[in-house]
């Protein structure tokens, strides 16, 4: 490198002296100072020795430039490991500010190989294994931006992919929550619908029980009948609140708690029949429910 430029200044700056020696040698002492060899040969050995001087300082200046690029490259190196670790873990926001720090780097140390090209060509310096130092840098520089930048891309990727994915759990929580809110009101109404329609199935099986006296029951309005008319249930309106309220899927058997009892309302031969207990008080038995109310929902039982 820079080594060769210094060691050939330093070998004319010798053959100067020994030019200097020479013409000392040819001439009186005292013609010798005056003479325009020497006076030349003074000039050019100064000139060797600031040419030297300098090519030493920018020698000394382009090392500390490439040690210093070199110890860039490592840390975006370490650099590297570190973005991989935070992009596995998630950490994608750290990742980010990471590769922008690497560029940052990157750019930096590309206008310090710009100004050593500068530098060495305004010198003059023709250094093969120097150019050869400067290229290989510029080659790892433009190496490594182009992975940062790459690496860059799919982590934004990454990000986009992420953000549209967060979107779409977005939508379907607020889907999700749709739906909720219309199974509650859906519930609601099949509740509603489902106490209608034990309503109207309790209503549908309601049947009415009225076990009294003949008197009492023509007292109540319940019957009517003459002496020489049979009873029958009257058919002006009633009052419901002498009547026991059941329901005919359950209602298999009456206890009359009488021994003497007949039905005031009409319901189909087969479809009950009348046992008595061990004392005799007479029970009604419903065989056939569909059958025995098919014809009145009312069970009206005059005792005595």
């Amino acid at each position: 490198m820079l080594y060769f430029v210094l060691n050939s200044i330093e070998m004319k700056i010798r053959l100067s002296f020994i030019a200097i020696a020479l013409v000392a040698a040819c001439a009186t002492s005292c013609n010798v100072e005056r003479s325009e060899k020497y006076q030349t040969l003074l000039a050019e050995r100064d000139s060797l020795y600031t040419e030297a001087v300098a090519a030493k300082g920018g020698f000394d200046q382009a090392l500390n430039t490439i040690n210093e690029i070199e110890t860039a490259l490592e840390s975006v190196r370490a650099a590297e490991g570190i973005i991989m670790l935070e992009t596995e873990e998630g950490n994608t926001n750290k990742a980010v500010s990471e590769i922008n720090a690497i560029q940052q780097t990157l750019q930096e140390n590309r206008n310090k190989i710009a100004d050593l090209e500068k530098q060495l060509a305004n010198q003059g310096t023709q250094s093969k294994a120097l150019n050869q130092t400067v290229s290989r840098l510029k080659k790892q520089l433009e190496e490594k931006d182009t992975y940062i930048n790459s690496l860059k891309n799919e982590l934004q990727q990454s990000r986009q992919q992420i953000a549209d994915l967060n979107t779409q759990v977005s939508d379907l929580n607020e889907n999700i929550e749709s739906l909720n809110e219309n199974i509650d009101v859906l519930n609601v109404q099949n509740a509603a619908q489902q106490a209608t329609i034990q309503n109207q199935d309790a209503a549908l099986n309601t049947v009415w029980v009225c076990i009294a006296t003949q008197q009492v029951l023509k007292e109540k309005g319940i019957i009517k009948g003459g002496l020489f008319q049979p009873n029958e249930i009257s058919k002006q309106g009633f009052d419901k609140s002498q009547f026991m309220q059941a329901d005919m899927r359950e209602l298999t058997m009456v206890p009359l708690n009488t021994k003497r009892a007949t039905l005031i309302t009409t319901h189909p031969e087969g479809s009950y029949e009348m046992t008595e207990n061990e004392d005799g008080s007479k029970v009604l038995n419903i065989n056939n429910k569909e059958a025995f109310w098919s014809i009145s929902k009312y069970l009206v039982v005059s005792i005595k």
